[in-house]
């Protein structure tokens, strides 16, 4: 009986089998856009490929931010736990690397599949390439249970905002809905942004797939207001920051780590601390780009 092998691989290296066993389970099979299929994770990003002898069947990526990915196994292959054995795999090394915390767009149909390794559902579900889908994550070690509670970090996020004079820098995976979906918070940043003409809302996100088919207030009101910016953070800077964080400015400023959501600091008129956290965001917002997904409609 031929032996499965799950070996860790380069994109440098194997790009092409990558891609060829991908192309025919994402583009063939499941009409997602080919142009969506390979993106700019793909160079830094962790790939296995599964091979059953001489014969590649299947493949699977794992973001820097914890987010597992492109999971695909040859149709001719399915139904001999090709997917699940990639998947403990995938898991394995995550928690030899230490992360407290993994997440994944699911397809519908493979809810069961992911539930069945321990993920839970988060968020609201959304359409990626025409395809239903919902956010899943996968807590890895009990620090990341701590998470700072919802009402104080919105509570703080609402004062800044309501405090700020010309500029709000807000950096969130993808724009929390329990804490940025605040109608208050929305009201808020949408008067800063009409008080002046050099008011600024700079929003940088992580991944913007569950924002895509939602609609998230921020991203409506950075549809209709110009002084309203949303760019999506280069994938190899990202983790460059190490707490999600809103600051303001005028000295005030809200963080928590980004691995497990924990640790949860705050800052009133401390303008050396904001000051930092204002040039680290500064320096990725300056190379980031616009979701193209998330485009104004004027």
């Amino acid at each position: 009986m031929t032996m499965l092998k799950i070996e860790p691989v380069s994109w440098q290296d194997d790009a092409e089998i990558l891609t060829a066993i991908r192309h025919r389970v994402f583009v063939d099979e499941q009409h997602v856009p080919i142009e969506l299929e390979i993106d700019e994770h793909d160079p830094q990003a962790q790939h296995w490929l599964a091979s059953l002898g001489d014969t590649a069947v299947g493949t699977v990526r794992l973001l820097s931010d914890g987010h597992i990915g492109r999971m695909a196994v040859l149709a001719d292959y399915r139904g001999k736990h090709i997917g699940q054995d990639m998947l403990d795999t995938v898991i394995a090394s995550a928690k030899a690397q230490q992360f407290p915390l993994l997440r994944l767009a699911a397809q519908q149909h493979a809810i069961g599949f992911y539930r069945k390794a321990g993920f839970k559902i988060y968020g609201e579900p959304f359409m990626d390439a025409g395809i239903p889908h919902v956010s899943m994550e996968l807590r890895l070690d009990t620090a990341a249970e701590s998470t700072p509670e919802h009402q104080d970090f919105s509570a703080l996020a609402l004062d800044i905002c309501q405090q700020a004079r010309r500029q709000v820098r807000i950096f969130s995976l993808s724009l929390n809905e329990a804490i940025y979906s605040e109608d208050a918070l929305s009201v808020a940043l949408s008067a800063l942004a009409r008080r002046h003409r050099h008011s600024e809302v700079r929003l940088l996100i992580c991944d913007d797939r569950p924002l895509r088919e939602v609609r998230h207030p921020l991203v409506e009101l950075s549809r209709r207001l110009s002084a309203v910016d949303i760019r999506l953070a280069r994938v190899e800077l990202q983790q460059e920051l190490r707490e999600y964080f809103l600051v303001g400015d005028n000295g005030h400023f809200a963080a928590y780590t980004r691995h497990g959501q924990s640790g949860l600091r705050s800052g009133v008129d401390k303008r050396a601390a904001a000051r930092e956290y204002i040039e680290q965001f500064d320096r990725i917002w300056q190379v980031s780009r616009p979701s193209p997904w998330l485009k104004r409609l004027y």
